[in-house]
């Protein structure tokens, strides 16, 4: 992991070249939040949501835009956590990279990844929404009436769709105050209902989606990847052990 996690924000918010974020879409509504009046300092890339589902796809993915910043970035961040191994592999440039501790996005919506294991702890079988999952019809309802039903009919559709998350217990939103929350509460409580889960609410907090953006890039939020090293999966192992 390369060196220089300790130099100060203020040396990069100088430099002429903008640091890039090349981030998961489900970040978008807060990012773009956070990174109003900062445009020429920070540069986002999104790529398609719901990638987990075809995590070998991404690593390809992610390098090419990798490769194409390293043109022209002062730094580069991944916005995204471990994802069923889909950053595995992804090569540093030459500016070395910073990638989050996160084993996926929930941790970056809660602010840390002690708070997620905390509530993780505290609450058995959580299915976890957020703006950007109900927004883009990848909450369960939304994946059944999209995808299963013209699919596969109602039927089987419905029977598969309850079959998959048949071992959760609750629903819980994260409300990180960006968007309409009570049409996000109202989709949470209706995924609720119709699955006969509970519901629960929780506070979301920025301080982790803000790092990305603005650093610091310390250990304890990120891994910093050596110029030309590449992500490993041991390293998260390691974090859990």
């Amino acid at each position: 992991m390369f060196k220089g996690e300790n130099q100060g924000e203020d040396s990069v918010l100088k430099s002429k070249s903008p640091r890039v974020v090349i981030a998961c879409g489900v970040f978008r509504p807060e990012l773009e939040l956070l990174r109003s009046g900062h445009e020429d300092e920070v540069k986002t890339i999104y790529l398609p949501q719901n990638m987990h589902r075809s995590p070998h796809l991404l690593p390809e993915m992610i390098q090419e835009q990798v490769d194409q910043a390293e043109n022209y970035a002062s730094r580069i961040i991944l916005g995204y956590g471990l994802c069923s191994n889909g950053i595995v592999n992804v090569k540093a440039p030459k500016q070395g990279l910073a990638v989050t501790k996160a084993h996926d996005c929930i941790a970056l919506f809660l602010g840390s990844l002690e708070r997620y294991r905390q509530i993780s702890r505290n609450n058995a079988g959580i299915y976890y929404l957020t703006r950007g999952w109900i927004e883009e019809g990848k909450d369960p309802l939304g994946t059944l009436e999209k995808e299963y039903i013209p699919r596969l009919g109602r039927a089987w559709a419905e029977w598969g769709s309850k079959e998959e998350i048949k071992h959760y217990s609750q629903f819980m939103l994260i409300n990180t105050g960006v968007g309409d929350i009570e049409a996000l509460r109202e989709r949470s409580r209706e995924n609720a209902r119709y699955y006969e889960k509970d519901f629960q609410e929780v506070e979301g907090d920025l301080t982790y989606l803000r790092k990305i953006l603005f650093g610091p890039y310390d250990r304890e939020y990120f891994y910093l990847v050596r110029p030309f090293e590449r992500v490993q999966q041991r390293w998260y192992v390691l974090e859990t052990a």
